[in-house]
């Protein structure tokens, strides 16, 4: 008799990850099967079965479950072969097998008569035309079940296994419920399972589609060139109409002449210069746009058929004739033919509505170096957080710009575009249409006499010449100046670009949320498994350009690696062909030491986040004397950062600017002070740990995607006419540098407990308690009932005396099922609310956070609304609030819709509110003062409110605040020396508060 229970659709409903709805990885041309893989994900995570092997399966299979597998490690053997196996030895095994491997009933009926009792068997494509027959026999003689996903999948097992209760046990043999329970599991994998289905045969179909594209590319060329070139013309072809017409009328009578003034006129245009032998090849060939717009002249009787444009006989100008209009003069180059590729877009972004502007303020990024890494930065990452900024935006590679694109457009930013006829076009149709044209660089590309080798090494590394790399700055240089405004990445940059276009903002590189989230779980996971007894140096250059950047600390990093077996260097290679980035030729003090050496493959931006958490310690040498080194963007510091990972950093102009020395990196620039450096971290790990924890607070917000929103949308805003500018220029101005009010202050603390499940949570709730236990398990058991599935949670225990911290961990050990982390942290001595606060958001890895005193609860479906009302800049949410306790009346707390100006009176907002943690870091985290505890949440607010940064109150009860004898309200914020502390205190940070209760709201009571 089967067991009464349902392990199968337990595991499914689990608030663990489900395997109904893995990520998928599509690889082109090989995804078959590919619905299948919620199940087989399920069965890696079935600790029943010992291992899958594949036989024959599509490499989307293969990949997927190996990238599964790397994220959860466990014993569990997945092996992969490409021939039908002939026995099967190992117990508890699980075969899949691909539809090619099998054809008859036969072969399968003998590997499973022969197999072992726990093997599991399941048959790809089994609704094939081929399959059905052999499908039908087997499934008659063995335990099976047919998935309906996608062409199906056959599971097959030589005896009913309990796992996998009801699916292999006869109908007969159910009861109703045990039916509905069998026909439930196949719906659910089959929802999961169809979504890829149809996800791989819109892949093949895009693919297709794209092959056809392909074949259309010239003929698309040719007409988008005619398109650009008509649009040019318009203007002249209208007066040439105009000048015909009046010819007409004003002389009927000489049709002759008329003829012979249209045939001189068209030979005049088609003789000026070499852009007009093009347009007589339009003229004589038997289709295009020029071709139509003749025979429309002649159709129309305005002008007679001139078949080859003889030359005219002399004939004496006609009196009076109205003034003949000036004959169109093109650029030579603009008379080659545009080249249109298909381009799949990197990111989602607002696409073009042709000839029809919307209501909104557009914004175009033209990418001059589409294929290189700096698109992900200057266009892509720029479009999204215009967008985020409420101004609809999308990025174009230059040479697919068309009228279409343009006419969309409000503003364009043209990223490293060099000037040619094809931008011409792009500009005067631009200017036509009152376009704003930004020009944007990443480096100082537009001073062709920086083009030397002895300035810029990479002309020498990457095999260019001076005279090429000039040629290319001049152009770039072109495009600027016929531009009115510059974008840069850093001051210095942009104070150089100030010299052509002296209004020139600096608009920072940044990271994104997925860079943000890859980071972060890769440093996730380099915590819960942590390397060997080895200490990794890493140099992430990205192309062939920084011999001499790097050959200021090469010896210094042979010498070490000779001195301590135990350190590695990691530098990484062309994937392929393993051609090492830095060529090692000119480094031949690496020799010695070269099996210290880890080569890594150069990857993509996704993956970037992983190969970064790998390094202990982050270098970046750069000449700092060297006017294109000194410019240069702050990338690898504050990609490093989000991974976790301490940097040395050589002190150029944007560095110093972003690191602080010794806390949030380490500055150096001679030998010397690199080896100083190096060594200091690499015998200190806490001093590494706790650098890259601070440089992660100061990078959050700094390049950060809502701060570069708000700097985007500012300037967008400033652009829509005078009153604009004025209003913008007045914010600009008042925000200055627009950087974090100060690094959070995070006291020391240990970690007592950690559970990690690996995934993507939004919220983590944060519980300070201290001498707490009677309270904190009503505040834990609100957190536990969230309505929302993956939910974190970190509890600070700010030094309690009483025995609150075990019955904290005993709790947590309970539940780690339901949530997807648990950390339990205790302060090294008390450290007071704002302390063990900024402890908590810390270790915090949600994008939100929602603090919790211990004595207070939050209602069941707190976390999940507060959530649903924000968006990417809601700086923090906030509920109404519901007192009850002692005495057991009190009004509810958090009714006030959101102004900010009404912190100027004082605190209206309760600190039960769910809020960003770039908004944390922008403002400096908590305030830590053991003398003027209890106003955190307000001193936030009014930091907040000065940065320009946007709150949403939630009108519902979502929290209730206990009031109570022994609170901290009662016990120290009110007391009158106390309140008098905190109040001087807030003040001092936020002058234009103006409170109207500065006095306690209690009388303290004094005893004889």
């Amino acid at each position: 008799m089967p067991v009464p229970s349902f392990p199968l659709l337990e595991s499914l409903s689990s608030v663990e990850n489900s395997p109904l709805f893995t990520p998928v990885v599509l690889i082109q041309n090989s995804t078959s099967g590919c619905e299948n893989i919620p199940f087989l994900t399920w069965i890696l995570k079935e600790s029943f079965f010992r291992g899958l092997l594949l036989v024959g399966s599509s490499l989307s299979i293969r990949e997927t479950l190996s990238f599964s597998l790397n994220l959860h490690p466990s014993s569990f053997q997945l092996a992969f072969q490409t021939h039908f196996p002939s026995s099967i030895t190992q117990n508890n095994l699980t075969i899949y097998i691909a539809a090619s491997m099998w054809q008859s009933a036969e072969s399968i009926q003998e590997l499973l008569n022969s197999a072992p009792k726990g093997t599991l068997l399941l048959l790809e494509d089994i609704k094939d035309s081929s399959h059905i027959e052999a499908w039908k026999h087997l499934s008659s003689l063995f335990p099976a079940f047919a998935f309906s996903q996608g062409n199906g999948l056959g599971v097959l097992a030589i005896a009913e296994m309990p796992c996998l209760f009801p699916l292999l046990t006869p109908d007969s043999q159910l009861s109703d419920a045990e039916k509905t329970t069998k026909n439930l599991l196949r719906e659910r994998f089959a929802f999961a399972g169809n979504f890829w289905f149809n996800k791989t045969l819109l892949t093949t179909a895009d693919s297709r589609i794209n092959a056809l594209k392909q074949d259309l590319v010239q003929t698309r060329s040719r007409v988008f060139s005619q398109h650009m070139l008509t649009h040019s013309l318009n203007s002249q072809i209208r007066g040439l109409i105009t000048y015909i017409k009046s010819l007409k009328q004003t002389y009927s009578s000489y049709n002759q002449h008329i003829h012979d003034v249209w045939s001189r006129f068209a030979q005049e245009v088609l003789e000026r210069t070499e852009a007009q032998n093009a347009l007589k090849t339009y003229l004589s060939t038997p289709s295009g746009v020029i071709r139509s717009i003749a025979r429309a002249l002649v159709k129309g009787g305005i002008v007679p058929y001139v078949p080859d444009l003889p030359q005219p006989p002399q004939v004496e100008p006609l009196p009076h004739l109205p003034p003949a209009p000036e004959p169109l003069l093109l650029e030579h180059s603009s008379t080659v033919a545009l080249t249109f590729r298909e381009v799949q877009e990197s990111t989602p972004v607002s696409a073009p509505v042709p000839f029809s502007r919307s209501s909104g303020f557009n914004v175009l990024f033209v990418a001059g170096e589409p294929d290189s890494p700096g698109v992900n930065y200057r266009c892509i990452r720029n479009a999204a957080t215009c967008s985020l900024a409420g101004f609809p935006a999308q990025w174009k590679r230059c040479a697919d710009v068309g009228p279409d694109d343009i006419n969309w457009a409000d503003v364009m930013v043209l990223w490293r575009v060099e000037f040619s006829g094809h931008v011409d076009i792009m500009l005067r149709l631009a200017r036509e249409q009152n376009i704003t044209i930004i020009f944007d660089t990443d480096d100082l590309t537009f001073i062709p006499n920086l083009a030397r080798m002895d300035i810029i090494d990479g002309i020498r590394s990457i095999g260019a010449t001076e005279q090429r790399i000039e040629t290319v700055f001049t152009d770039m240089q072109r495009t600027l100046l016929r531009t009115d405004i510059g974008f840069a990445p850093t001051d210095t940059l942009a104070d150089a670009m100030r010299v052509y276009q002296p209004v020139t903002y600096t608009v920072p590189n940044t990271y994104n949320a997925e860079c943000l989230a890859l980071s972060r779980k890769a440093y996730r996971i380099r915590q819960l498994n942590p390397a060997e007894q080895v200490i990794r140096i890493g140099y992430a250059t990205g192309s062939r350009t920084h011999q001499k950047d790097f050959a200021q600390v090469s010896g210094v990093l042979a010498r070490l690696l000779q001195e301590k077996p135990n350190l590695r260097l990691v530098l990484f290679r062309e994937t392929g062909n393993h051609r090492p980035v830095l060529l090692m030729n000119e480094f031949p003090e690496f020799e010695p030491v070269r099996d210290q050496i880890e080569w890594r493959d150069m990857c993509s931006l996704p993956a970037l986040p992983s190969e970064l958490a790998r390094f202990d310690i982050s270098i970046a040498p750069l000449e700092t004397q060297n006017p294109f080194c000194n410019a240069k963007s702050e990338l690898k510091f504050f990609e490093a950062a989000l991974a976790g990972v301490p940097s040395i950093v050589s002190p150029t102009a944007p560095f110093r600017q972003c690191v602080e020395n010794g806390r949030t990196g380490l500055f150096a620039s001679t030998p010397d002070e690199w080896e100083t450096a190096l060594r200091t971290l690499i015998e200190n790990p806490d001093l590494r740990h706790r650098m890259a924890r601070d440089a992660y607070h100061a990078v959050m917000w700094h390049f950060g995607p809502q701060r570069q929103a708000i700097l985007l949308g500012t300037i967008m805003e400033s652009l829509k006419g005078e009153k604009q500018a004025a209003q913008t220029a007045e914010m600009q101005i008042a925000r200055g540098n627009y950087l974090a009010r100060n690094l959070p202050d995070i006291p020391e603390c240990t970690v007592m407990f950690l559970h990690d499940a690996l995934q993507e949570a939004n919220v983590t709730v944060i519980i300070t308690s201290y001498n707490y236990e009677s309270f904190i398990l009503e505040a834990l058991e609100s957190v536990r009932l969230q309505t929302i599935p993956t939910l974190d949670l970190v509890v600070v225990d700010d030094g309690s005396t009483d025995g609150s911290i075990s019955l904290i961990k005993s709790w947590m050990e309970k539940q780690t099922a339901r949530f997807n982390r648990l950390v339990l942290l205790q302060t090294n001595t008390n450290a007071g609310l704002g302390g063990a606060r900024n402890c908590g958001v810390t270790y915090a890895e949600t994008p939100f956070f929602l603090p919790l005193d211990a004595d207070n609860r939050l209602l069941p479906h707190a976390c999940e609304t507060l959530i649903n009302a924000t968006d990417g800049l809601t700086a923090y949410a906030y509920p109404i609030i519901q007192q009850f306790g002692d005495p057991a009346q009190h009004p509810t707390l958090g009714q006030e819709p959101f102004r900010p100006m009404q912190l100027v009176a004082g605190n209206y907002i309760d600190a039960m509110a769910l809020v960003a943690k770039w908004a944390w870091a922008a403002a400096g985290g908590y305030y830590v003062s053991r003398d003027a505890m209890g106003w955190e949440d307000y001193d936030l607010w009014c930091t907040m409110a000065e940065y320009g940064l946007r709150g949403t109150h939630v009108p519902e009860v979502l929290a209730e605040y206990r009031v109570h004898q022994t609170s901290m309200t009662n016990n120290v914020t009110e007391k009158m020396a106390h309140k008098q502390r905190v109040v001087s205190l807030v003040e001092a940070r936020h002058p234009w508060i103006r409170l109207v209760q500065k006095s306690a709201k209690q009388r303290e009571v004094t005893t004889s």
